[in-house]
C-alpha cells in the first residue's frame, strides 16, 4: 500500500486556542459599529458581522484549516515517521467537519496522505543482494533542437541582470529593455488611427524587452532604433487566439 491514513486526536485547548486566533485575526478585517477594528469583540458578534462569509461556520472552517495546518506535517513526520508524498488531505472536509466542530470540545482528524511504497525484492539462495544482476530499459524521445533553444532562452532572460545605458543617442537594438508609457488606437480601415482601446492596451512605465516572439506582432519591430524621449507610432497586429474577440486578429 502506499497510501495511509491516520487519525489526529485533538485536545480541547488546541481547539480553543485556534477558533481564538481566527476570531482574533477576522476581528482586524472586519468593520463593526460601536468597536474599533482590533478590538475585543465577542465571538457572537463577530460571527454575525462574518456572515456574508459564512458566518459561524466559516470561522469554525478556518479554525480547523489552522489546526490541519500546524498539526498534520508534524504527525505524519514526528510521531509517525511517514515521509508523504504530494499534500496530505483531510478524510471529511474541513467545511463538513465544521457541521458538528464546537471550539473547546475535543476534535478527531483523520488525515489520508500517499507515502512511498516498500520495495521487497525476492530472495534469492545464495545471493545476498537480490537486486544485483536485474536489467532494465528505457526509451529516450528523439532530441528536439526547438524546445532545447527555447529552454535555454528561457533560462537566459530569466536570469539576465539589466545594466542601465547612459549614452541617451543609443538606438533600442534586439536584446535591450525599456520601458515606454503607451496609448493604444484601433486601425481605421486605411490604417489610420482610430477609436482609443481599452485602458488594458495602454499603460504608463510599461517595461518591454526586444525580443523574437514575446508580444504581439509589430510592437517589438516597431521600437526598435528608438531613443530616449522619442514619440513613435507603432502598428501592432493582436493575436488570433486572444481571449478579447472584440480585439483579436485586429490591427
Amino acid at each position: 500500500e502506499s497510501a495511509v491514513e491516520l487519525t489526529i486526536h485533538v485536545p480541547a485547548s488546541a481547539t480553543k486556542a485556534a477558533y481564538d486566533k481566527v476570531l482574533a485575526e477576522v476581528s482586524k478585517k472586519v468593520s463593526i459599529p460601536g468597536f474599533r477594528k482590533g478590538a475585543k469583540i465577542p465571538p457572537q458578534v463577530i460571527e454575525n458581522a462574518w456572515s456574508k462569509n459564512g458566518g459561524k461556520k466559516g470561522l469554525r472552517t478556518m479554525a480547523i484549516n489552522e489546526l490541519a495546518g500546524e498539526l498534520i506535517e508534524n504527525a505524519l513526520k514526528e510521531e509517525h515517521e511517514l515521509e508523504p508524498i504530494g499534500q496530505p488531505s483531510l478524510v471529511t472536509s474541513a467545511e463538513q467537519l465544521a457541521e458538528s466542530f464546537t471550539p473547546g470540545e475535543d476534535l478527531d482528524l483523520t488525515v489520508k496522505c500517499d507515502v512511498w511504497p516498500e520495495i521487497k525484492f525476492k530472495q534469492v539462495e545464495g545471493q545476498d543482494k537480490p537486486y544485483s544482476g536485474l536489467k532494465g530499459s528505457y526509451k529516450r524521445k528523439p532530441f528536439n533542437q526547438q524546445r532545447f533553444d527555447a529552454a535555454l532562452r528561457d533560462l537566459l532572460e530569466r536570469y539576465a541582470k539589466l545594466e542601465p545605458i547612459d549614452d541617451a543617442s543609443h538606438a533600442l537594438t534586439t536584446g535591450d529593455a525599456c520601458k515606454v508609457n503607451m496609448v493604444g488606437y484601433m486601425a481605421t480601415a486605411d490604417g489610420e488611427k482610430g477609436e482609443p482601446l481599452p485602458n488594458a492596451a495602454s499603460g504608463d512605465d510599461v517595461e518591454v524587452i526586444l525580443g523574437e516572439g514575446r508580444y504581439m506582432d509589430g510592437l517589438v519591430e516597431g521600437l526598435e532604433g528608438g531613443k530616449v524621449g522619442e514619440t513613435k507610432t507603432v502598428k501592432v497586429r493582436f493575436p488570433d487566439a486572444l481571449k478579447n474577440k472584440d480585439l483579436a486578429g485586429k490591427d
